[in-house]
C-alpha cells in the first residue's frame, strides 16, 4: 500500500476552503446590499414621521393668534438602526432644525400702501411701509443611506420639502384667505443637530385677538404684501389659486429674484377697495428673541358721546405695538379743552386699555369739547394729535332738558344694559359691569335688553361694537318701549374680546364679552400632501392631511366614505403585509389624541368605499375618539388605478367625507374637497 501518495483529504479541505469562500461571499453581500437596504428604509420612515412632526410645527404657528403660553412641538431629528448580530452599521442618522433668516434685516415681511380710518390711521397711514423681520425654519437630514431626502421649510405660513430638482408644498397658504390678512412672524435663533428628539418652544411675543381694518391707500396705490420666500412663482401661483380673479381678492403676484441672497422677493397685490381685516402675531424661538414696544395711541370707546352739562361720561384709549397687539404698563396723560378728566394719567392695563372719566361740571352746553391723550413723556413736547402717540377724542355737552323725556325727546335719564346670563352659553360672575363669557357653542346670538331709569317710552337707542370681526348687533337702532327696555341680537362670528355698547338721550352704556367657541365644526387644515409608504416604489400615491374638532366638545369618529376621484384613480390599496395598526400600513388610518382608528382591507377596495371604523376590514381597531380643539390626522394609502398600478396624487383632486358623533349625541357630517400637494 502506498499512503504516500494518497490525496482524497484534499478533496475535504478544498470544499471547507469554498465553503468558507461562500459564507464570505455571502456575508459581503448582506453587509453591502441587505443591511444598507434596509437601513434606507429606516431613514425613509423616519423622514416620513420628521414631516409629520414638521406640518404640526406649521399648524400651530398658523393657529398661534391670540395664545398667550409658549406652545411646544415634539420633533424626532434623527433615528436609530437595529441591532445587528454580525453585520455593522454605520453611525446613526442625525438631524437639524435650524432657523434661516430671522435675523438680518433684509429677511423681512411688509406691508405697503395700507391705511386705516379714525386714530389708527396715525400708524397705520397708507404712506410709511411697515416692516417686520422673520424667516424661515428648516429642517435638513444627514442621513447615511437615503440620499434623495429633502429639506423641509416652513415659511409664510407654507410647509414644502425641497428636493434637489424641485419643491413640493405640503400644506396651503394662510396669508390672505377672503378678506383676512394673516400674518405670523418668527424671531429668534435655532440650531440644534441630534440623533434623538427635542422641543421647539414656540413664544408668543406680540399675540392677541385684535383686528384691525385696512384698505388701500389711494385709488393709485394698491395694498400690497412683500415677503421673503425660496419658492417660485408657480408654486405661489398654486398656493394663491383660490384667492385670485373673481374668487377671491388678489389682482396679481410674483417672485423677484434678491441678488446675493438665498431668498427671493414674494408681492401679493390685494383688490381695491375692500376693508381687509389685518390680524398679526410675533413669535419668538430660541435664543436672541427681541420684545415690542409701544407703536401707537388709539380711541376704543367714547369719541363722539354726548352728555348733559354737569354730567360725567367715559372714554377708553389702547396702547398697541407694531403688530396692533396691546402694551401693558404704559402710562397715559390725559387733559380736557373744558371741563375735567380724571385722573390724570393711568397705566394701560393687561389688555392695553385704559379708562377716564370725563366730568362736564360748570361747562355751559351746546359745544363740542376736546379730550386730549398722550403716551409722550418729555413735558417739553407740544401736542400734535396727528402723530401715533397722541389722540384726540370728542364728546358732545348739551344744555340739560327741564323735563325727564320721552316720546324720543332727549331728556335727563340714565342708559343702563341689564345682566344678560340668564340665557345658555352667557355668563356673567360680576354682573353686567363686569366681563361676561359667551360660549357660542351654546348660543352664538343672545339678546341683550337695555333700560332707562326713569322710564323713558318711545326713547331712541342705539347699538354698536369695538369690533365687527368678533361680533355684530342687529338691529343697530330702536326705540325703548312703555316699560323703558328695548332689545338687540348680538352675533358672535370669531372668538376673542368685543365691547357692545347702547346708547340713548345722551347716556350710554357697555358691556364687555369674551367670545370662545365660535367655530363649531370639523374643520379642514388645507394641507393635504402626497407620500409614498415603506413600498419604495417612488411613487407617492398616499394622501394625508389634517382636520381640527372646533366643537366645544369631544366627538367620535365612526365612518370616512372616500369619495370618487378626478383621472384615472379607482382603488386603494396598501398592498403591505402586517403589522396593520400603523398608518401606512392600511387603507384608512384615524389618528387622534385618543383612540385611533384603522381600517384594513385585504387586497384593498374599489372606490368610492364608505370605511366603517368598528366593523369594516380585515383588521380595524375601532371608532376614533378626539378630544375638543384637537387636530386629527388622515391617511389613505394608496390609490391606483383599475391595472392595480399605483397613482401619483399630487395635483390630484380628492373628497372626503367624515361622519362624527359629538359627546352630546349629535351626529354629523363634513365633506372636504381639496387637491393635493
Amino acid at each position: 500500500m502506498r499512503l504516500r501518495d494518497d490525496e482524497r483529504a484534499q478533496s475535504i479541505q478544498i470544499g471547507a476552503v469554498l465553503l468558507f469562500a461562500v459564507l464570505v461571499v455571502a456575508f459581503s453581500s448582506y453587509q453591502a446590499f441587505v443591511v444598507p437596504n434596509q437601513n434606507r428604509a429606516i431613514e425613509f420612515n423616519h423622514n416620513e414621521q420628521i414631516r409629520n412632526q414638521m406640518q404640526d410645527l406649521r399648524n400651530e404657528l398658523v393657529s398661534i393668534h391670540g395664545e398667550t403660553a409658549t406652545q411646544s412641538v415634539s420633533l424626532t431629528l434623527g433615528t436609530q438602526y437595529p441591532g445587528r448580530l454580525v453585520a455593522v452599521n454605520p453611525g446613526p442618522p442625525s438631524g437639524t432644525i435650524r432657523t434661516a433668516g430671522t435675523g438680518p434685516e433684509r429677511v423681512n415681511l411688509t406691508l405697503a400702501n395700507a391705511e386705516a380710518d379714525g386714530e389708527t390711521g396715525d400708524f397705520w397711514n397708507g404712506i410709511d411701509n411697515r416692516t417686520y423681520n422673520t424667516g424661515a425654519v428648516v429642517y435638513q437630514p444627514n442621513y447615511n443611506v437615503y440620499g434623495e431626502a429633502p429639506l423641509t421649510i416652513y415659511e409664510n405660513s407654507v410647509l414644502y420639502n425641497q428636493f434637489r430638482a424641485s419643491n413640493l408644498t405640503a400644506s396651503g397658504q394662510t396669508l390672505i384667505q377672503d378678506e383676512r390678512i394673516n400674518l405670523v412672524t418668527v424671531n429668534g435663533s435655532v440650531s440644534q443637530a441630534r440623533t434623538g428628539s427635542t422641543s421647539l418652544d414656540l413664544q408668543p411675543v406680540s399675540t392677541s385677538s385684535t383686528t384691525v381694518s385696512v384698505s388701500n391707500a389711494s385709488a393709485t396705490e394698491n395694498l400690497t404684501i412683500y415677503a421673503a420666500t425660496q419658492l417660485p412663482r408657480q408654486r405661489w401661483g398654486t398656493l394663491l389659486e383660490s384667492q385670485l380673479d373673481e374668487r377671491g381678492h388678489v389682482v396679481d403676484y410674483g417672485v423677484a429674484t434678491v441678488s446675493g441672497s438665498p431668498f427671493d422677493r414674494l408681492w401679493i397685490e390685494l383688490e381695491p377697495g375692500v376693508d381687509y381685516r389685518l390680524r398679526m402675531t410675533k413669535v419668538g424661538v430660541g435664543t436672541g428673541v427681541t420684545d415690542e414696544s409701544r407703536a401707537y395711541l388709539t380711541d376704543v370707546a367714547g369719541n363722539g358721546t354726548r352728555l348733559d352739562a354737569g354730567d360725567t361720561t367715559t372714554v377708553s384709549l389702547a396702547v398697541r405695538d407694531a403688530y396692533n397687539n396691546p402694551v401693558s404698563d404704559v402710562l397715559v396723560n390725559a387733559s380736557s379743552s373744558n371741563g375735567a378728566l380724571s385722573p390724570e394719567n393711568q397705566s394701560t392695563d393687561g389688555d392695553g386699555e385704559v379708562t377716564f372719566t370725563y366730568d362736564s361740571t360748570g361747562v355751559s352746553g351746546d359745544q363740542w369739547v376736546d379730550l386730549n391723550f398722550s403716551v409722550v413723556t418729555d413735558p417739553g413736547t407740544s401736542f400734535d394729535a396727528s402723530t401715533t402717540e397722541n389722540v384726540t377724542m370728542q364728546v358732545r355737552v348739551d344744555s340739560q332738558s327741564s323735563g325727564s323725556g320721552g316720546g324720543g325727546s332727549d331728556g335727563a335719564y340714565r342708559t343702563f344694559w341689564q345682566d344678560p346670563s340668564s340665557q345658555s352659553g352667557v355668563t356673567c360672575p360680576n354682573g353686567p359691569d363686569g366681563v361676561c363669557t359667551l360660549d357660542a357653542s351654546q348660543t352664538a346670538t343672545p339678546t341683550l335688553w337695555m333700560e332707562t331709569t326713569p322710564v323713558v317710552d318711545n326713547g331712541t337707542v342705539r347699538y354698536a361694537t369695538n369690533d365687527t370681526q368678533v361680533a355684530t348687533v342687529a338691529p343697530t337702532s330702536g326705540t325703548t318701549n312703555a316699560s323703558g327696555e328695548n332689545s338687540t341680537v348680538l352675533r358672535a362670528t370669531e372668538d376673542g374680546d368685543v365691547t357692545v355698547y347702547t346708547s340713548s338721550g345722551g347716556s350710554g352704556d357697555q358691556l364687555v364679552f369674551e367670545v370662545v367657541n365660535t367655530v363649531n365644526a370639523l374643520v379642514y387644515n388645507d394641507d393635504a400632501v402626497a407620500m409614498d409608504n415603506a413600498d419604495s416604489d417612488g411613487t407617492t400615491g398616499g394622501v394625508e392631511f389634517t382636520a381640527s374638532n372646533k366643537f366645544g366638545q369631544g366627538m367620535t369618529i365612526t365612518d370616512v366614505k372616500v369619495n370618487e376621484t378626478n383621472g384615472n384613480v379607482a382603488r386603494l390599496n396598501d398592498a403591505l403585509g402586517a403589522p396593520n395598526d400603523q398608518p401606512t400600513r392600511s387603507e384608512l388610518y384615524v389618528e387622534t389624541d385618543g383612540n385611533s382608528g384603522w381600517v384594513d382591507i385585504n387586497d384593498g377596495t374599489d372606490l368610492p368605499n364608505v370605511f366603517d371604523l368598528d366593523t369594516d376590514g380585515f383588521e380595524n381597531n375601532g371608532d376614533a375618539t378626539a378630544s375638543s380643539q384637537s387636530s386629527i390626522r388622515f391617511y389613505l394609502y394608496e390609490f391606483e388605478n383599475n391595472g392595480g398600478n399605483r397613482v401619483d396624487m399630487t395635483g390630484q383632486t380628492i373628497s372626503v367625507t367624515v361622519f362624527y358623533r359629538l359627546d352630546d349625541g349629535t351626529t354629523g357630517a363634513e365633506t372636504f374637497r381639496f387637491t393635493v400637494s
